[in-house]
């Protein structure tokens, strides 16, 4: 029927999910914090231009000022839900790991023998630890 992996491979394939959770999800994350802080940023600039000073006749917006206020709350809204989905999609990574290194004795091993030797390589090739591994085995 399937061809499921077991032990020592599982083991090994729950390791890139724990890298996954703990070294890539985490850059998407801010990637995601990057564009919430421009679009609050644009938010901001084209409040600023929709508004009229109280010099001109002013003292507020104009007609424009609350839909592009509501248009950049709701952009900010998407972009802060997807951060924070990602977050989460990383946690149900290690949680799932976890729970299949519980289940798989041998895998569980493995994972344990690959998390405590993980390292990534800098510019120049040299290894270096990769820190905070968050796996709760």
């Amino acid at each position: 029927m399937g061809n499921y992996l077991s032990g020592q491979q599982l083991g090994a394939r729950l390791e890139e999910l724990v890298r996954a959770a703990n070294a890539e999800m985490p850059v998407v994350q801010a990637a995601f914090n990057r564009v919430l802080g421009k679009v609050q940023y644009a938010h901001d600039n084209l409040s600023a231009a929709f508004t009229r000073p109280a010099d001109f006749g002013g003292g507020g917006g104009d007609k424009h000022l609350s839909a592009i206020s509501q248009i950049g709350d709701v952009i900010a809204g998407c972009v802060k839900e997807a951060e924070q989905n990602v977050e989460l999609t990383a946690e149900a990574l290690r949680l799932a790991a976890a729970e299949y290194a519980r289940t798989d004795q041998a895998a569980g091993t493995e994972l344990r023998n690959l998390m405590a030797n993980d390292y990534t390589e800098d510019g120049s090739g040299r290894k270096v630890p990769i820190p905070d591994i968050k796996l709760a085995l």
